[in-house]
């Protein structure tokens, strides 16, 4: 509110109706009872839901995997997919890897996907908050077209210190965010085998993803229906 009050634009604060709607505690072991893994280490990978995102990341989020089997014996991998044809795309990307045995792919279910996790690798964007409200740490990634990237770095458009959400909320990093070359499976997979193999670190992320929901959990909708009828003077 205080960006656009300062740009003459009225604004009122009124949380976000995910962080209402998504129940705090979602139990892990229930969530993977549900999607049948069976694997010591679980890992949700969220690769876009956008065929451009996948077409650039499917392939980074296959080889993180691949890279992560050979270190976590038993570690398994769960993909929620937002459509068919993105299943497809990305089923066919996941067979040139030889962990496509341990990523399972499902029809939706990312809240389930997400609660079975230990941690998750995500694409920037709306994904990250739902990761958040469920509590799980991750590690975020985000490429773009190398030249829409260079015409936006150069045209000064690219202005934010932060693209995943938790640490645009926070001000501040929280969790991992690599783009561009640096989204690579080797970078990638360091970061999440350092959250997989650090429980304090996990649970410092935890506490702070808490912090955060407790501010945007504040009966979303029915204050944004409220500041509309204040600022139609129906209020």
């Amino acid at each position: 509110p205080d960006f656009l009050e300062k740009h003459g634009v009225a604004a009122s604060f009124v949380g976000h109706p995910l962080a209402d709607e998504i129940p705090a505690g979602l139990d892990a072991g229930s969530a993977r009872r549900r999607l049948g893994l069976t694997g010591e280490t679980v890992v949700g990978l969220l690769p876009g839901s956008r065929h451009g995102e996948l077409a650039r990341l499917g392939p980074v989020f296959a080889a993180t995997a691949a890279r992560l089997a050979t270190q976590i014996p038993g570690i398994e991998f769960a993909a929620p997919m937002a459509t068919s044809a993105l299943r497809e795309q990305f089923q066919q990307i996941i067979g040139e890897h030889a962990a496509a045995s341990r990523i399972h792919l499902f029809d939706g279910q990312v809240r389930d996907v997400l609660a079975a996790s230990d941690a998750a690798l995500v694409t920037s964007g709306t994904a990250t908050l739902e990761t958040m409200l469920v509590n799980r740490p991750m590690v975020v990634a985000y490429r773009l077209a190398p030249l829409t990237y260079h015409l936006l770095r150069w045209s000064g458009l690219i202005r934010v210190p932060h693209i995943a959400l938790p640490n645009l909320l926070a001000g501040r990093r929280v969790v991992p965010e690599l783009i561009q070359s640096d989204a690579s499976p080797q970078r990638l997979g360091d970061e999440l085998l350092g959250l997989l193999q650090n429980a304090e670190r996990r649970a410092a992320i935890e506490a702070e993803f808490e912090s955060l929901r407790d501010v945007l959990r504040c009966s979303a909708s029915e204050r944004a229906a409220d500041a509309v009828l204040q600022q139609a003077g129906l209020g």
